[in-house]
C-alpha cells in the first residue's frame, strides 16, 4: 500500500500507553483510507486490523507475456538496445541460437535499435535468409517502417540499401517482459570492445532461452 509516515504530538509529557495506541490507531485509519495504493492478499490481516479498506490489483492489470516462435519459412530476430553513460550498445539473438552483441560507444538507443536492425537483415541477406521477422521492445524504432524519414541521418544510406537485399521483412513491438534474451545480451555488450558473435548460448541466457522454447510467459506489472 506505500509507506505512510506519522508525526503525533502529546500535550503533556506523561503519556498513557493505551491512550497513544488509540491515537495511533485512529491516525493509521484515517491515512490508510485516504492511500490508492494497491497491497498483496498477505496484508490483509493487517489492514483489518486498522479498519483500512484494501486495495487489490486487478488480474488484468498483470499481463503474461510469451515469446512466439516463427512458422516456417520465417527467422525471428529479436533486438534491444541500451545506453549507460551516454554509450551505446545493443544485442540480437535468434531462436536458432544465433547470437550478436556490439558496443557502438556514444549514441542514443534509438540509434543503437535501428542499427541492430539494419545489421540484422545485412546478416540474413549474406546467409541466403529471405524472410525476416525482427521483433524489439522499441516501439519508436519500429516506426521506421512505416516511417523511413525517422530514420537517423548517418544511418539512412544503409537503411536504403537494405531494401535491394530482397528481404522480405516482418516487424513487430513486444514488451520488454517477453524480450528478455535481446534484453540481457544488450546490457553484455557494455563489457566488450567493438562486436562479437556468439555461437554458444551465454550461462546468462539460458534459463531466459528455455523459457522461449517451450513457452513459458514472463509478467508485465502495473
Amino acid at each position: 500500500m506505500g509507506h505512510i509516515l506519522i508525526t503525533i504530538q502529546f500535550s503533556s509529557t506523561e503519556v498513557i500507553v493505551q491512550s497513544a495506541k488509540v491515537k495511533i490507531h485512529s491516525l493509521v485509519t484515517m491515512s490508510g483510507k485516504a492511500s490508492v495504493g494497491k497491497c498483496l492478499h498477505t496484508d490483509f490481516a493487517f489492514l483489518e486490523s486498522f479498519a483500512v479498506p484494501a486495495h487489490y490489483c486487478i488480474v488484468k492489470e498483470i499481463i503474461p507475456m510469451v515469446w512466439k516462435a516463427p512458422t516456417s519459412p520465417w527467422l525471428k530476430v529479436n533486438t534491444d538496445g541500451s545506453v549507460i553513460d551516454g554509450h551505446a550498445a545493443y544485442g540480437r539473438y535468434a531462436i536458432c541460437s544465433i547470437a550478436f552483441v556490439c558496443n557502438i560507444g556514444a549514441a542514443s538507443v534509438f540509434h543503437s535499435e535501428v542499427l541492430a536492425f539494419i545489421l540484422a537483415m545485412e546478416h540474413a541477406a549474406n546467409h541466403g535468409w529471405r524472410n525476416v521477422w525482427l521483433e524489439s521492445d522499441s516501439s519508436s524504432a519500429i516506426l521506421i517502417f512505416s516511417n523511413p524519414s525517422l530514420v537517423p541521418l548517418l544511418l539512412r544510406n544503409r537503411w536504403h540499401n537494405t531494401h535491394s537485399l530482397g528481404i522480405q521483412i516482418i516487424a513487430s513491438h513486444i514488451f520488454r517482459e517477453g524480450n528478455c534474451c535481446a534484453d540481457r545480451l544488450a546490457n553484455m555488450g557494455h563489457d566488450i570492445q567493438g562486436s562479437v558473435w556468439i555461437s554458444t548460448l551465454p550461462t546468462e541466457l539460458h534459463l531466459n532461452f528455455f523459457r522461449d522454447r517451450v513457452g513459458l510467459p514472463n509478467y508485465r506489472f502495473p
